[in-house]
């Protein structure tokens, strides 16, 4: 039996578009130009689960000259996870197809707290037997750890899963531990590879 194990965001769904970007800048108090730098400064330690919403919140804006958010918190976590929300309608339509061919399916993201809770009650959602998230696992993608508690966590040896991933980091550090991994570019490409490797 091979799992195949998606990545969610830029697989499962688009990178925050303009407009999403453009409204949690405003949000922040800044420009889009200056906000996109400050916000993946301090976004490892946030998909991680070891700093809070607010904490986050607060060293991004702080970097861009906004010392207190706490009013703002509740308001530019809903901004983040709704940018997140732009499914990739082919990749949904994929992930429902391997489901009712009984493929068996996980999910494996670098996502914080709250966006793995909103992601957790998506009716999507359910056709993944396993869903790992970085702030659950305290590991993150693309550090070996994580792809041996996947493994180990899907009671599969990594010649048994293929991972589809849209980060060539995340790709290659799979790989070196015997993973099929996938670069995912659209999904196309994803149904040819996989249809070569006797999954569709």
């Amino acid at each position: 039996m091979t799992w195949v194990v998606f990545d969610y965001g830029g697989v499962l769904c688009h990178p925050p578009t303009e407009e999403a970007g453009a409204a949690l800048a405003a949000a922040a108090g800044t420009t889009v130009d200056r906000f996109w730098p400050a916000y993946w400064a301090h976004r490892t330690p946030y998909d991680l689960g070891v700093v809070s919403a607010a904490e986050f919140w607060t060293k991004v804006c702080g970097d861009l000259g906004r010392p207190s958010v706490d009013d703002e918190v509740e308001r530019l976590v809903d901004l983040d996870n709704i940018a997140w929300f732009n499914l990739n309608q082919g990749t949904s339509d994929l992930l429902r197809e391997l489901s009712e061919a009984d493929v068996p399916l996980a999910l494996l993201s670098n996502a914080p707290v709250d966006l793995a809770r909103v992601i957790d009650t998506q009716p999507w959602a359910g056709r993944f037997q396993h869903r790992f998230f970085s702030a659950d696992l305290k590991l993150a993608k693309p550090d070996p750890a994580v792809y041996r508690r996947l493994c180990t966590s899907l009671g599969a040896g990594p010649g048994e899963v293929m991972f589809v991933d849209d980060r060539e980091d995340n790709v290659l550090a799979a790989r070196e531990l015997g993973i099929d991994a996938l670069l995912f570019t659209d999904v196309g490409r994803l149904r040819a590879d996989l249809a070569k490797r006797g999954t569709s």
